[in-house]
């Protein structure tokens, strides 16, 4: 006799094995969101980056591209980039895992922007971003630039979710046309300055 059949003949409930898959959603997001954000901060300090500017205020806006404290506040010109990454990253994640829950793809897209911030922080991608004969300015990412890039990640997902498409493309249109008139750089120009180098 199976030993499921005796513990039903026996009128005992069998608890189901405690897991992940049985965190409350809120719980489920605030672990993944640590998890993520925790083991950038510490590939961030193993790099040597510092948490705030180094020698400068922490600001909540810095439009400039040509100082050392570049990428090192909390919002920037590239904050919309981020924005725009995490909306296209909420498509790709409904088209790939159409069967998840909202609060799976949002983890997992908040896991590939803490991926992209440990390669973008390396210092072959810090030397990539740095045009031959420039004035090498991009030295890698502040830990609080970081976070603040995963949050924009994070807001673009969630407006993705919640408004029309068409918005949503239109928006990431305009603001990928905005940066790169105003600094000269993007997903579209960024990538040409790579691959033409």
């Amino acid at each position: 006799m199976h030993y499921d059949d005796t513990d039903r003949r026996a009128g005992l409930a069998r608890r189901p094995p405690l897991s992940l898959l049985a965190t409350p959603p809120a719980l489920e997001v605030a672990l993944g969101i640590l998890l993520v954000n925790g083991a950038v901060v510490l590939w961030l300090l193993l790099l040597g980056r510092g948490v705030l500017p180094d020698g400068v205020p922490l600001q909540w806006w810095s439009g400039s591209t040509l100082t050392a404290d570049n990428s090192q506040h909390l919002a920037d010109f590239y904050s919309a980039l981020h924005a725009i990454s995490g909306a296209a990253l909420y498509f790709a994640a409904r088209a790939i895992c159409p069967e998840w829950p909202l609060r799976r793809r949002f983890i997992m897209v908040i896991a590939c922007s803490g991926v992209w911030e440990v390669v973008e922080n390396t210092p072959a991608v810090i030397a990539l971003f740095n045009d031959p004969g420039s004035l090498n300015v991009y030295r890698g990412d502040s830990i609080v630039n970081a976070l603040s890039d995963t949050a924009f990640v994070a807001f673009g997902f969630l407006a993705a979710h919640s408004l029309p498409r068409w918005l949503i493309i239109a928006t990431g249109a305009l603001a990928e046309f905005t940066v790169a008139l105003i600094i000269h750089d993007g997903f579209v120009l960024g990538t040409a300055r790579v691959v033409l180098r």
